[in-house]
């Protein structure tokens, strides 16, 4: 299945709230009239930013296709439904910068994570000067994922989304995208290591294939 993550800025003359809600309340059920091929569709509204040198972005929607010709050539229902959409996105959106993912869960599921005062976490990497995508994609995958789900204590729920493609001409060359699930921000903050030779290994091992990291704390809403 294919994945699209967007991050996205709101236009320069509103508000950040005011972005939210228009999102929230105007767009998402034209989104889910309109687009008959998505399969998920999640919108995360970003609270804060978590990491120092973070890009200012006011959302990161999520959708899921069963194919990039659905994406690409099947995406509306209509020409109708096209302009709505398009009409829509003019009122609140600035720019979005779209990326083709793979996703992969290595731990919980969607139930797991959608409990009362859920807390997440949404990283975007950038690979080690010297490694591959591939290889980054390797060891993000079979070394660190599982070292963090043994790690983290707090974690309910760890996706590696990699990326295959930036589609927009503008937006950072990410190579991954990583969305982490604790049941409160008390756990984040509190249980995020199980020691610290935990927060030892990890860091250890980030340095192994990270080249660089921008973290954000957002609200999920599961629209699909």
């Amino acid at each position: 299945m294919l994945k699209m993550i967007f991050f996205c800025h709101r236009r320069p003359d509103i508000e950040h709230a005011e972005y939210a809600r228009r999102v929230l309340e105007d767009h998402v059920p034209l989104a889910l009239r309109h687009h008959p091929t998505m399969r998920h569709y999640v919108v995360n509204i970003v609270d804060r930013i978590e990491m120092a040198g973070s890009a200012e972005i006011d959302s990161v929607a999520e959708l899921s296709f069963d194919s990039m010709q659905d994406y690409r050539e099947r995406l509306y229902d209509s020409p109708e439904g096209q302009r709505l959409i398009g009409e829509d996105v003019a009122r609140f959106m600035g720019s979005a910068d779209a990326y083709a993912c793979d996703e992969q869960v290595h731990l919980g599921d969607d139930a797991a994570a959608a409990g009362p005062g859920c807390f997440k976490l949404l990283l975007a990497l950038t690979r080690h000067s010297g490694l591959s995508h591939e290889a980054f994609v390797e060891h993000w995958r079979t070394r660190h994922a599982p070292l963090a789900v043994e790690r983290h204590t707090g974690l309910l729920k760890y996706v590696t989304n990699s990326v295959d493609s930036r589609l927009s001409p503008g937006g950072e060359d990410f190579d991954g995208i990583a969305e982490l699930h604790f049941a409160s921000e008390e756990a984040f903050v509190e249980e995020l290591y199980r020691s610290d030779t935990g927060l030892a290994l990890i860091e250890a091992d980030t340095r192994d294939f990270l080249g660089a990291i921008q973290g954000w704390i957002v609200s999920e809403h599961v629209m699909k």
